[in-house]
């Protein structure tokens, strides 16, 4: 069934097809209380604007990496953006250190700044990972395989009454070998997973959720395959997702 056009807001208008990385933000678009992004860095910016993260509230983060780099932790808790900031001064909020001058926020340590900052109001957390990166910086996190998550999603968002955030990264379902990637999910696998999905996200169970395409090869196969995935992701939540052709004339928003 064609899904109808809901046409997203653009809270970073469309910069292009350009690399990620670390840090650079190519945009950032929304469908009510789901947004979409090249870059995770972004994530939290977004759980800000639809969640008390000072009240109690839950976290499923599905994402190959685990998103808790640590390793200079202490240094980006004192160098903070303002929880309040728009998002162009959340992206570009930087500090300096003896390499130079950098943003606080990036894609590898934006959840493990989150743990340190609200993880103390998290009810349950759930990681479905491929355990890339930093373990969690947090007691309470428990564990998801690849193959529980279709069967298990709407039990694991139905088992508490607190709002749930729900944290995704297109990656996650890219396998990789040296230079060659592709999707290593089935159209089954995606439509038992988040068909439970768009039912909490309609009844209120999921207060945000967050999609990230990560298209920088060989995390994922680039823009071309994420940008269907992500569509095919998004038309099971009941949104029609297109990247324009060419950059909005808007392109204001700053990242670095």
């Amino acid at each position: 069934m064609k899904i109808p056009r809901q046409e997203p807001s653009w809270p970073l208008p469309f910069k292009g097809r350009n690399h990620s990385g670390a840090y650079s933000q190519n945009f950032v678009c929304k469908f009510g209380s789901v947004y979409v992004m090249d870059n995770h860095r972004a994530a939290l910016w977004c759980w800000l604007q639809e969640l008390d993260l000072n009240a109690p509230h839950s976290l499923f983060h599905i994402d190959r990496h685990t998103d808790t780099l640590q390793s200079r932790l202490d240094e980006w808790m004192k160098h903070l953006p303002s929880w309040s900031s728009s998002l162009e001064e959340y992206l570009t909020h930087s500090y300096k250190f003896e390499m130079g001058t950098v943003p606080v926020i990036r894609w590898d340590n934006y959840l493990s700044i989150y743990f340190e900052e609200f993880g103390a109001k998290l009810d349950r957390c759930y990681f479905a990972t491929h355990r890339d990166g930093d373990d969690p910086n947090h007691d309470r996190v428990s564990i998801v395989e690849f193959w529980d998550l279709p069967r298990n999603l709407e039990y694991w968002l139905r088992d508490r009454d607190v709002p749930w955030i729900v944290n995704i990264d297109l990656d996650y379902f890219f396998w990789n070998s040296g230079e060659n990637t592709g999707v290593m999910v089935s159209d089954d696998y995606l439509k038992e997973t988040f068909t439970p999905l768009r039912h909490a996200i309609d009844d209120g169970t999921v207060a945000v959720t967050t999609i990230c395409l990560t298209p920088d090869p060989p995390l994922t196969s680039g823009w071309k395959a994420t940008e269907k995935l992500a569509a095919e992701l998004l038309a099971i939540l009941g949104m029609d997702f297109k990247l324009p052709k060419e950059p909005s004339n808007n392109t204001r928003h700053a990242d670095h």
